[in-house]
């Protein structure tokens, strides 16, 4: 265990052995103020043990409005001799009164070379048969045993923090593809854009606004230097829903089901997120503007006879707690968002 680590947020530490016993004496000493609430398996795999005391942290918000058995596993791979440690904790929300919702935490970190330790020391403390949430944070592993993959419900990764998310996307799908499973891969990148969708999808709803969709000829788009990849996304589900094929990486052009040319263009800007969009046809043009600090985007719609409306929309979530409050509500299937990926992820 590194030296200046320091594992007193993380609980009581215990014998890997011992998990179940030591949990046992959590409610036991709480027994009459405490009630155990879970119902979903929620685990965290991370890479460093900052990250490890960072999604502690995370965690104990997120058990506020998600009842779960968390587990949150550091491995750290470069340690000179292989170790394992784990600790056990409960997050406790006053709920009324002097009753108090709790829900489990343990944290594991594994030191040095892990193969056949991983899946045995882990999937061992799942609690009973409630479906595995498991959110991997980084890269995907190179030698990543796609057995892992047979005991998750909903797999959530965050491509924007990959270096190389074109090399990565092709490493999970060949891994999922070998494990042949049926789990719901769920990108917190895919996340982000939620809500200028749900804004576009509205807009677009209105009889008058309907004809100019498929007569678009110019999207451009303005986003923050990390989120190239969110905006990238975010045209791909635009093609995927419109049929659009891609015509020209560079310049980014896309051919309608008509065979009409539609133009993309994604400039960074200094504004976080997604912070301007226009969609424009030959006589409408309909853009959304998300200014700093405020929750909502800004939509100016402008179309033929000189007609101009304004309206507001929620705008997208960035808090890594708001984005997973977003995944759990959401339904367990990735379609559309594998379907968006095909079109853009050779441009990733």
């Amino acid at each position: 265990m590194p030296a200046t680590f320091d594992s007193t947020s993380l609980g009581e530490p215990v014998a890997i052995g011992q998990i179940g016993r030591e949990l046992k004496k959590i409610w036991d000493v709480g027994e009459g103020n405490l009630t155990r609430a879970s119902l979903i398996n929620f685990a965290v795999y991370c890479r460093s043990t900052e990250a490890l005391l960072e999604n502690t942290e995370l965690i104990s918000e997120f058990t506020r409005t998600h009842a779960c058995r968390a587990l949150v596993i550091c491995v750290v791979r470069n340690a000179p001799a292989p170790h394992a440690s784990a600790w056990v904790n409960a997050h406790c929300h006053l709920s009324g009164g002097t009753k108090h919702i709790c829900c489990e935490q343990i944290s594991f970190l594994l030191e040095g070379e892990i193969k056949g330790r991983f899946t045995n020391i882990v999937f061992a403390n799942l609690d009973s048969d409630l479906p595995l949430y498991f959110w991997w944070q980084g890269d995907i592993s190179e030698n990543l045993n796609p057995h892992l993959w047979a005991w998750i419900d909903r797999l959530i990764v965050d491509s924007i923090a990959w270096h190389d998310p074109k090399a990565q996307f092709t490493r999970l799908r060949a891994s999922l593809a070998e494990a042949k499973t049926q789990l719901a891969l769920r990108d917190l990148n895919w996340t982000r854009s939620l809500a200028l969708r749900q804004a576009v999808s509205q807009i677009f709803d209105h009889p008058d606004n309907l004809p100019h969709l498929s007569r678009l000829r110019r999207v451009s788009m303005m986003h923050a230097p990390a989120n190239r990849s969110t905006a990238l996304l975010f045209v791909g589900w635009l093609a995927a829903q419109l049929k659009w094929k891609m015509k020209s990486a560079s310049p980014l052009v896309f051919t309608d089901a008509e065979g009409g040319d539609v133009s993309i263009e994604l400039q960074a800007s200094t504004s976080a997120g997604l912070s301007r969009i226009t969609l424009a046809s030959d006589d409408a043009t309909f853009a959304l503007r998300h200014e700093p600090k405020s929750s909502f985007f800004q939509a100016v719609l402008k179309l033929p006879g000189g007609h101009e409306y304004h309206h507001l929309y929620p705008a997208c979530a960035d808090n890594i707690l708001d984005l997973l409050d977003e995944e759990m509500g959401r339904a367990n299937t990735s379609e559309i968002y594998l379907r968006s990926l095909s079109l853009i992820e050779s441009l990733l």
